[in-house]
C-alpha cells in the first residue's frame, strides 16, 4: 500500500465545510487536492493523509478516508509554525509527499522531507507565474523565487495543469514536467438554468495584482447600464492592496462588490451571469471558469487561454493582452445573446468531456504507482 501525504495546510474549509464562523476561502490549488485526495482515498491500494493548518479542529480525524493531521496555526511566528510544521511531517511518515502552488515555505518544507526525512517530494505546478524566474520574481517576490528553484530541480515528480505550462516551463526552467494533470471539475445538477436569468456580468477570484481586478472596474465603469457583480476576498498578505480594489469599488454604482460567499452558495451567482470575466495576466487553468462554464455561462478573457481551447472549443473570447479587442469581445458579447447561449453550451461540453474525476484520477494515480 502507497502511503501518500498532501501539505495544503489551507484546505480545512473543504473537510470541515459546516464549521461556524469561519471564512477560511478556498482557492484553486486547495480544491484540486482535495477532489484527488479524497477520490484517491477510496483506493485501498493507498493509505491518504492530509496535513492542515491548525483552526480549531482535532488533532486527528479521518474525513471521506482521508486521515487529517492538524499542525500550526497561520497567526503564530514563523519558527513555531516551521517546528510543528516538521514534527507533524515525521510523525505521517509518508512514503510520498504532494505539494502545490509556489511559496518559500513549500520551498523549506521540500527540503527538509527531501534531506532529512529521505522521503520522495510530487510537485504540481500551480499557476502559469511558476513558468519562468523572472516572472515568479515581479508577481511573488525574489525570496520565493529564489527558494522554489530548489523545488523546481529536486522534485522527484514535476507536473503541469496543461501542454502549455509543460513546454514553457521546459522553455524557461530546462526542465519538463513528467506529466500533465488535468484539473478536476465534478459534474454539477444543472438542469435548471435558465437563460432568462442570466443578467449578471461576473469576476470571481482573490484580490491580487496579478488577477488585474482594476480591469474589471474600468469595463463597470465604462458599461454603467450593465450589472457587475465581484466576488473578491482580500488574498492572502494583500489585505492593503484588497481594501484599495474595495474602496475604488464603492464609487461605482453598477457594481456589487461581495467579500466572501460560501463555497456551497456560489454557483448561484454564476447561473445569473451571463458573460464571466478573468482579467488575470496569468493563470494555469482557472476553476473559476470551469464553475462558470459548468453554467454555461459564456467567459471572456483578457489574457488567460490554457492550450488555446476558449477558441477550439468555441466557448469564449481571450483578447491575448490586447485591451482594445478586450473591450471589442466585452460589446460583441453584449449585443449577441445567441453566441453567449452558444459559447455557454460548448464550454459546458467541454469540461464534461475533459475534467472529469475517473480518467484524470487513474493518471495520477499510476504516477504515484510507478
Amino acid at each position: 500500500m502507497k502511503k501518500i501525504c498532501f501539505v495544503i495546510p489551507r484546505t480545512y474549509y473543504l473537510f470541515y465545510p459546516k464549521t461556524s464562523g469561519t471564512k477560511v476561502i478556498p482557492g484553486g490549488a486547495q480544491m484540486q487536492v482535495f477532489y484527488l485526495s479524497t477520490t484517491i482515498a477510496e483506493d485501498k491500494n493507498f493509505n491518504v493523509h492530509f496535513l492542515l493548518a491548525d483552526f480549531g479542529q482535532a488533532d486527528f480525524e479521518i474525513r471521506q478516508n482521508v486521515k487529517l493531521h492538524k499542525s500550526f496555526k497561520l497567526s503564530e511566528n514563523i519558527f513555531k509554525r516551521i517546528r510543528k510544521l516538521f514534527k507533524t511531517l515525521r510523525k505521517i511518515n509518508a512514503d510520498i509527499y504532494i505539494f502545490r502552488s509556489a511559496d518559500a515555505g513549500v520551498a523549506l518544507t521540500v527540503f527538509f522531507v527531501k534531506k532529512i526525512l529521505k522521503k520522495r517530494v510530487l510537485y504540481m505546478l500551480a499557476s502559469d507565474v511558476e513558468m519562468s524566474k523572472s516572472l515568479q520574481k515581479k508577481y511573488s517576490g525574489f525570496f520565493t523565487a529564489f527558494m522554489m528553484q530548489y523545488v523546481y530541480k529536486h522534485a522527484d515528480i514535476l507536473t503541469s495543469q496543461t501542454l502549455q505550462q509543460a513546454d514553457l516551463f521546459k522553455k524557461h526552467r530546462n526542465r519538463k514536467p513528467d506529466a500533465v494533470i488535468k484539473n478536476i471539475f465534478p459534474e454539477k445538477s444543472n438542469s435548471n438554468i435558465d437563460f432568462k436569468d442570466k443578467q449578471t456580468i461576473l469576476w470571481v477570484g482573490r484580490l491580487t495584482e496579478v488577477k488585474k481586478p482594476e480591469l474589471f472596474l474600468k469595463l463597470a465603469g465604462k458599461y454603467s447600464d450593465q450589472k457587475f457583480v465581484m466576488i473578491a476576498p482580500s488574498g492572502v498578505n494583500k489585505k492593503e492592496y484588497g481594501n484599495l480594489i474595495y474602496e475604488k469599488g464603492k464609487h461605482i454604482k453598477n457594481l456589487q462588490i461581495i467579500n466572501y460567499v460560501k463555497p456551497s452558495e456560489i454557483f448561484d451567482f454564476y447561473k445569473k451571469a451571463k458573460i464571466y470575466v478573468i482579467t488575470s495576466e496569468f493563470e494555469g487553468f482557472p476553476n473559476t471558469m470551469a464553475e462558470a462554464m459548468q453554467t454555461e455561462c459564456a467567459v471572456l478573457t483578457y489574457a488567460v487561454n490554457p492550450d488555446n481551447i476558449l477558441t477550439e472549443y468555441n466557448f469564449g473570447f481571450c483578447a491575448g493582452k490586447n485591451i482594445d479587442k478586450f473591450y471589442r469581445d466585452f460589446e460583441k458579447l453584449l449585443e449577441n445573446s445567441e453566441l453567449r447561449k452558444e459559447f455557454g453550451i460548448n464550454g459546458k461540453k467541454y469540461i464534461i468531456e475533459h475534467h472529469q474525476k475517473s480518467k484524470i484520477v487513474d493518471d495520477f494515480k499510476n504516477i504515484l504507482l510507478k
